[in-house]
């Protein structure tokens, strides 16, 4: 696999990772022996994933099951991938989920790979001092591509101050450094960057962070775990499902509760240049504001429906998702989760 460079300030640059493997162990109380499933997720490893991808490859094992690891670029492709029955288990958006089921695939989210984002919505305050300033025609919001989550992000903040959607100019900017350059550079005014990259960003000029996912949407679901449905309907295969949760639970609970932990998992799987250099009081500070401010890998994984049910009328507001009815009781599995946390407890 190439690797492909990620601009973010100079400790947090990021490169694609290869592929990921983990071995193999036995199944309490099922012969699953050297049974394995096929996860396949994006192509980098940012801290907010370290701890539930330490989880499936490292922690999986211990309960006997061994995940393959396949990393693709883009999160169609891994929507395709799953759908096209050469992976088992994907790692993808909800928004993407949900418009292929309109499109008739039976795909199924059976979890959170983590809560909330290390995303922020920031604005040059010299434009921008309240959302109706968006309106402006002066004014160009930078998102990733039309209808994906960095605008639907915004979108929902903006809708909750009674702006005017008619009114916004949008433009695709890729990539979160990309999208920072974009904004020091005032192509656009405002737009969507990872929260460790706002200190760098002030120092420029005049900059606000103008809205905080997980303090706006209470919570922010960014990325979910899914299979396709006549896979799950399989016993055996839903068995395989319940142990990869199991290792994200575990894997989130020893990152919330212990630094030392997401150290390791940190350490062995993020994608960064230089992260064996990186300072510990700078990761312990980048740990307690994923752990414990944003609370980004809960104790039960917070995986319901309301949660997914809140945020459809901002998914569909971007034209994420058409405008007919969804199935959410199709769309999302909470049984597997509630078996996990049965048998490992609720905390």
């Amino acid at each position: 696999m190439s690797k492909h460079t990620m601009t973010r300030r100079e400790a947090m640059r990021l490169i694609a990772g290869a592929p990921l493997v983990a071995g193999a162990a036995g199944f309490p109380g099922a012969a699953f022996g050297a049974d394995m499933v096929k996860c396949i997720n994006v192509g980098f490893v940012l801290g907010i994933h370290c701890p539930p991808t330490y989880g499936v490859l490292d922690e999986c094992p211990k309960f006997g099951l061994q995940v393959e690891m396949q990393r693709l670029q883009s999160l169609r492709v891994i929507l395709q991938t799953i759908m096209g029955g050469t992976g088992d288990i994907g790692v993808g958006e909800p928004i993407q989920l949900l418009r292929s089921r309109q499109a008739g695939n039976d795909l199924v989210m059976f979890g959170n790979w983590y809560l909330n984002t290390s995303l922020v919505v920031a604005v040059n305050t010299n434009y921008i001092q309240t959302w109706k300033d968006l309106e402006k025609p002066d004014v160009t919001v930078g998102i990733n591509s039309q209808g994906d989550i960095t605008q639907v992000m915004i979108i929902g903040g903006f809708l909750k101050a009674g702006g005017d959607l008619s009114k916004v100019k949008w433009a695709d900017v890729g990539g979160s450094g990309t999208r920072m350059r974009a904004l020091l550079g005032n192509r656009v005014q405002a737009t969507v960057v990872h929260f460790d990259q706002m200190p760098e960003i002030q120092k420029t000029g005049n900059y606000k962070v103008i809205l905080v996912p997980h303090r706006e949407y209470h919570p922010w679901i960014n990325e979910i775990v899914f299979a396709r449905g006549d896979w799950l309907r399989n016993d055996a295969n839903r068995r395989k499902a319940a142990v990869f949760m199991k290792g994200v639970i575990v894997a989130s609970r020893r990152a919330t509760a212990d630094f030392a932990y997401y150290k390791t998992s940190f350490l062995k799987y993020a994608t960064l240049k230089g992260k064996d250099t990186m300072p510990e009081s700078e990761m312990r500070a980048y740990w307690k504001t994923l752990a414990q401010d944003i609370g980004m890998w809960p104790a039960d994984n917070a995986f319901r429906v309301a949660n997914i049910e809140k945020l459809l009328p901002y998914y569909r507001a971007a034209k994420a998702i058409e405008d007919k009815p969804i199935d959410l009781a199709a769309a999302i599995d909470t049984s597997i989760m509630a078996q996990v946390l049965k048998e490992l407890g609720q905390s």
